[in-house]
């Protein structure tokens, strides 16, 4: 059975914003890789991955060797670890290494409660 983050991977690869949207909690916070304030509300997260997901090639890689899950509470889970955020064309690829946590309420219809991401530091 897949776990939310991974569910979360294919939907952002797929642009499949209505379903990347339906995963976070009514109440959730966002601290976006791209972001410059915190996005505390379904209409910022929506507007959010409306932008990323636009972009030609956009897509995420989650770097599997470093993912981590420790559960912190009865139905809660924290995972982190590194992933690549990229967009653009073949030839001209960008990509994003970024670090991650996701706070995910994991009782019946489990939830993102909280999701953190910043770029990796270069050198």
């Amino acid at each position: 059975m897949k776990n939310l983050p991974e569910i979360w991977n294919e939907l952002v690869n797929a642009g499949k914003v209505d379903e990347i949207c339906s995963l976070y909690s009514e109440r959730a916070r966002l601290l976006a890789t791209f972001a410059t304030a915190p996005v505390d509300d379904p209409t910022g997260i929506r507007a959010y991955f409306e932008g990323f997901t636009s972009r030609a090639g956009a897509g995420v890689k989650f770097d599997q060797a470093g993912a981590r899950r420790e559960q912190v509470g009865d139905h809660l889970s924290l995972y982190t670890g590194t992933y690549t955020f990229f967009h653009g064309d073949a030839g001209d690829r960008q990509e994003f290494p970024a670090r991650y946590s996701f706070l995910v309420d994991e009782s019946n219809q489990p939830k993102i409660l909280h999701h953190h991401s910043s770029l990796i530091p270069v050198g």
